[in-house]
């Protein structure tokens, strides 16, 4: 049966063992010291994947079985895997570590539960559906690129007024791409999905960073586009910033 790793970033004290015993399955996390990141825990075995998740000196990695996930995501029937396009959406909250850190265990709990709840409802609202939450992310599939880049824009516009009305939101960088997948009982898998976490990774607090083929035939307004040179991917991709202010 296929398995999900995840990683509690908060837990996360970044002592390496897990990179060390698997570099293939997991890396550094870009832009954020201290904090590892799941890559493809398909380029090694079981045993492997195993001995590295439970490396960890924090338990902040956990390894569950697809079927164990079935309350948190949606499932095709039957387990067989297909092609498809979708649009990814990752979600990031920046520093996270360090916000967990300052704010303490009690008021931590209480501005994640606020802030899942609050991408929730607007990943249900523009039609996206969730694949899998990463401890203070998401990783959210949509049909059109337009629904995610509206997603994207409402999630940052949210925040924004809660910072102004409230005085604090935690700061999200957003990152999505157009692609093709494996889809197989409501996971998926692919370069495609990789280059949508590595531009979410390369975005800025607040940003909303987009493969420039996804935003193309959609009426966002948008930065000039720029070449970025992905971990792991041989090839640059040109990204544009949707402004949502």
């Amino acid at each position: 049966m296929a398995v999900q790793v995840r990683i509690d970033r908060p837990r996360c004290i970044g002592a390496g063992n897990c990179i060390f015993i698997a570099p293939t399955a997991f890396d550094w996390l870009t832009g954020d010291f201290g904090k590892a990141a799941v890559l493809d825990i398909d380029t090694v075995d079981g045993e492997v994947l195993r001995e590295a998740v439970m490396s960890c000196p924090t338990q902040a990695i956990t390894m569950e079985e697809v079927g164990d996930l079935l309350p948190l995501q949606q499932r095709s029937q039957g387990g067989a895997s297909r092609r498809v396009a979708k649009t990814f959406l990752f979600t990031d909250i920046v520093r996270s570590t360090n916000l967990a850190e300052a704010l303490g265990d009690e008021a931590w709990e209480t501005l994640l539960r606020w802030h899942d709840d609050t991408l929730r409802g607007l990943f249900v609202a523009n039609n996206g559906t969730e694949v899998v939450t990463t401890g203070d992310g998401f990783f959210v599939r949509f049909d059109s690129p337009d629904d995610a880049i509206a997603c994207a824009v409402a999630i940052q516009r949210t925040l924004d007024k809660q910072r102004r009305e409230h005085g604090f939101a935690p700061q999200v960088r957003i990152g999505i791409h157009y692609a093709t997948a494996q889809e197989a009982d409501g996971n998926y898998r692919g370069m495609g999905v990789h280059e949508a976490a590595r531009i979410s990774a390369a975005a800025e607090g607040g940003e909303i960073l987009v493969s420039r083929e996804t935003v193309q035939g959609t009426s966002h307004r948008v930065s000039a586009p720029r070449l970025l040179q992905l971990k792991g991917i041989s090839e640059p991709v040109e990204v544009v910033a949707v402004t949502w202010r």
